[in-house]
């Protein structure tokens, strides 16, 4: 039998996307699958329960477009062209009818603190404010600033990725808050991180002190994993903020920031390629976002 004909409505687009769902469910991490999949198809729901009326792709297009953000809207688009791509493959439509659709909405440009850093002083003003006013978490923000790690591979690090002799960390999983759900690194790299003297004695600190029940190398104050989303809104933009007003740091930045300063600082001592392994990530995006950044340019008189 023939495959139907182009289905534009939302209702036969809606029952394909949870197929499709189901077909990349294995592909992808599951905290992505919870996240990012599931929210797709409860829009999807929502804007056909809101206008049922809409038929077409383009008029689906438009109506997000003056409902929703734009970048909400391209990455709508960007996904049921995903899916429209695997319905045809798969005999399930004829055509694609969201084809080239995410491509008439422009991706808003990065902002100009995308990847900022802080400067090395600056870093070391956070820590002193830390250890002054929030010493408790005091650990935390140590261990962002020297690894550079991403804030949902530092929950998820456990005693049994780090060396007896505190001489190494093995980055190789990631806990999102949001999903609590253990899984491989952003984009699957692992790194056997070397720890330099004040790295090696932060983790001996926190090793003297570890629960031996409690699995995780910073654990939140209760004994599970650490909630970096609370500590963001309660603990650093409070303390951050502070030093802005009191003219000691030049912007807030969020703790995501310490990745970035890391990466920046380490291209003043180590190699591209080393800093990108250390750093789990690829070559191109050191040289793309941060090379440029580190390099102080003195313009002599002429």
């Amino acid at each position: 039998m023939p495959p139907r004909r182009r289905p534009d409505g939302l209702r036969p687009w809606l029952k394909l996307w949870l197929q499709y769902s189901e077909f990349r469910r294995p592909q992808v991490s599951p905290s992505t699958y919870q996240r990012d999949y599931r929210k797709f198809e409860a829009r999807l729901r929502a804007v056909k329960k809101a206008s049922p009326a809409l038929n077409t792709a383009t008029e689906i297009l438009n109506w997000m477009n003056s409902h929703y953000s734009s970048e909400t809207t391209r990455r709508t688009m960007q996904q049921l062209n995903a899916c429209g791509k695997w319905a045809v493959d798969q005999g399930l439509v004829r055509e694609n009818p969201w084809a080239g659709l995410q491509t008439q909405i422009r991706k808003p440009p990065p902002g100009r603190d995308a990847w900022a850093a802080f400067t090395a002083a600056e870093r070391d003003l956070i820590i002193t404010q830390f250890e002054a006013d929030r010493p408790h978490l005091l650990p935390w923000v140590k261990f962002q600033f020297f690894t550079g790690a991403r804030p949902e591979e530092t929950a998820a690090l456990t005693w049994g990725n780090v060396a007896q002799d505190n001489s190494w960390v093995l980055f190789n999983q990631a806990r999102p808050v949001d999903t609590g759900i253990i899984q491989r690194t952003k984009n699957y790299r692992e790194t056997r991180f070397p720890c330099n003297p004040r790295l090696a004695q932060l983790i001996a600190s926190q090793r003297q002190t570890a629960d031996p029940s409690v699995p995780w190398v910073l654990p939140g104050l209760r004994g599970g994993p650490f909630d970096y989303k609370n500590f963001q809104e309660r603990y650093w933009k409070p303390v951050v903020n502070q030093l802005v007003a009191q003219g000691l740091v030049a912007c807030y930045l969020s703790q995501y920031h310490t990745r970035h300063t890391w990466i920046t600082l380490a291209l003043d001592h180590l190699p591209p390629q080393d800093v990108a392994y250390l750093a789990r990530t690829s070559v191109d995006v050191i040289y793309k976002h941060y090379v440029g950044r580190n390099r102080k340019i003195e313009i002599p008189e002429f």
